[in-house]
């Protein structure tokens, strides 16, 4: 029998696959002790309530706990009305503060807060993770499944499902070269130089520096992503590395390309399934495409 942690890492498997089922099944064993144990950040589950497993929701309430990244954060947002279908009476999200003006727009979400010792956090009938909420919709009632799909030729709200207003700017083209900071930074980044090269006057989406871009105004937008989501709306596309700018240019619907690194490298989110609709993901050899495809829309 296989152990935990070869079951966790073949998760990834299944998911590079677009094996949706499998993939997201299996990567259920990131919350095992033994998993945990083997990971650079672990998975940590903040607050006491019985996991919630798929039991029935009617007339209750549920705190996600939203995971990982901002991008992954952005991406697993579009899950939280399945809880609704589902009957959830109260609905509870956990997460990072600067998400939280971005994320009101969800109207079935009761409540925001990233104070994991409130009541509105601890006293929910249930706690769920959010990258959990893909799996469960997998496995949830057909009327629920038909709602959320989950396919190599559909995902739920690929097409857009987070708004904003435009700033009254008007911008053409936003970057970001520069990946967040985990294990992967290096690898995913690339120099200001290399999308100069590419695309030599654009606005700068990258919150440390703006290395030779025009700076976006400084109205507070590096702490807020509704800011960003403001700014970015009013843009015709968006260049970026596989980053959060990435997820939060598709979950708007804006046009956006994103520079993938080596084929080794290659996150399962853009293999496959498109998660967005208005994201083009290039690798490395196709980059050269880049001022070709941005003529394209920036005349459309």
């Amino acid at each position: 029998m296989q152990n935990i942690v070869e079951l966790y890492y073949q998760s990834y498997k299944h998911l590079h696959k677009g094996d949706y089922i499998n993939g997201f099944n299996l990567f259920e064993n990131r919350w095992k002790k033994e998993s945990i144990a083997t990971l650079p950040i672990p998975f940590k589950k903040l607050t006491p309530q019985p996991v919630w497993k798929g039991q029935p929701l009617f007339n209750k309430s549920i705190t996600v706990q939203m995971e990982m990244g901002y991008g992954d954060c952005i991406q697993f947002i579009r899950f939280i009305p399945l809880l609704k279908v589902l009957g959830a009476k109260h609905i509870t999200v956990l997460q990072t503060k600067s998400l939280h003006h971005l994320f009101s727009q969800i109207q079935c979400i009761n409540c925001i807060t990233n104070d994991e010792n409130s009541d509105v956090a601890t006293k929910t009938d249930y706690w769920v993770g959010s990258m959990s909420l893909s799996a469960l919709a997998l496995q949830s009632p057909s009327y629920a499944r038909s709602l959320f799909p989950i396919t190599k030729t559909k995902i739920v709200s690929s097409e857009g499902y987070l708004d904003a207003k435009a700033s009254n700017i008007k911008y053409k083209v936003g970057v970001n070269w520069s990946a967040a900071q985990t294990v992967l930074h290096k690898i995913k980044s690339i120099s200001a130089k290399e999308m100069k090269e590419l695309v030599p006057e654009a606005y700068s989406l990258n919150p440390e520096s703006n290395e030779g871009f025009i700076p976006l105004p400084n109205d507070g937008w590096k702490e807020n992503w509704s800011l960003t989501a403001s700014h970015m709306r009013a843009m015709k596309a968006v260049v970026t590395v596989d980053t959060g700018t990435a997820h939060l240019a598709g979950a708007l619907g804006v046009k956006c390309i994103v520079l993938l690194p080596e084929e080794e490298h290659i996150c399962w989110r853009w293999k496959n399934t498109s998660w967005y609709d208005s994201v083009i993901p290039l690798k490395r050899h196709e980059w050269s495409r880049v001022p070709e495809l941005l003529n394209q829309n920036l005349h459309k």
